[in-house]
């Protein structure tokens, strides 16, 4: 019988966060996709990963377990996540993570290595709202979600990156792209990682890349909406429930 030769893995982007771009958004109502006279209403209508994204947390993910300090728990359990986005013509590369008591626990030197954009990685660990109230889309402006929502306090680092950027206040005309890889560890002690295994992988065009959590999956459409909340209010809808 004839060598079967295992099949490449897809390099596509085909990792979404927080659903696709025909969905509808819980913030403003209107589809992710609809446009108005030709131009998109949401700059953001998917959040997905990129190849290059996939390699910067990967290389994160080599560098810690080079960190004994870390690795050294066998019950540790790590997320790691990573954003590019270019707004207005600049580009902005962020990095956060959550896991452990010494929060963030990714230091300068995890970020070793890294060839995509070296040295531009900026760590960011907003603080989590406490409950529905008190968000912040990437536009920065504030946001309430659906008292549906469930977990909203649990701190993962897709959440906290796209926080980070609505933090930033950038001016918000034209956004070329916005996109997100996390990665998750779990030491071999580690209890309780059905969920995280569950992430890890499915449907990735590289194995250690993850899936959102379901909190996260509710929580990102919320807040990778930048439809000006003057729009929304103008539509007779909500700006923010906070």
């Amino acid at each position: 019988m004839a060598k079967v030769r295992p099949r490449r893995p897809d390099r596509a982007v085909i990792l979404r966060h927080g659903g696709r771009a025909s969905d509808t958004c819980p913030r403003c109502r209107w589809a992710r996709n609809q446009e108005e006279q030709g131009k998109a209403l949401h700059g953001i209508p998917e959040l997905t990963d990129s190849e290059r994204l996939r390699e910067v947390v990967a290389r994160i993910g080599d560098n810690l377990r080079q960190d004994r300090t870390l690795t050294g728990d066998p019950a540790a359990v790590f997320v790691m996540g990573a954003l590019e986005a270019r707004i207005d013509g600049k580009e902005h590369f962020l990095v956060a993570s959550s896991g452990r008591d010494a929060d963030p626990w990714i230091k300068d030197e995890h970020l070793d290595g890294i060839t995509h954009h070296p040295g531009k990685w900026q760590q960011v660990n907003p603080a989590i709202p406490a409950d529905h109230t008190g968000w912040l889309t990437v536009r920065g402006e504030k946001v309430g979600l659906s008292a549906d929502v469930e977990d909203v306090t649990r701190p993962c680092p897709a959440v906290k990156l796209l926080l980070g950027l609505g933090q930033l206040h950038l001016d918000w005309e034209s956004v070329e792209y916005v996109r997100l890889s996390e990665m998750a560890y779990t030491g071999p002690g580690a209890e309780d990682t059905g969920h995280m295994r569950t992430w890890r992988g499915r449907g990735a065009a590289r194995s250690w890349t993850a899936h959102s959590c379901d909190a996260c999956e509710a929580r990102i459409p919320y807040l990778i909406c930048d439809v000006p909340a003057h729009r929304i209010v103008d539509q007779g809808l909500f700006a923010d429930r906070s």
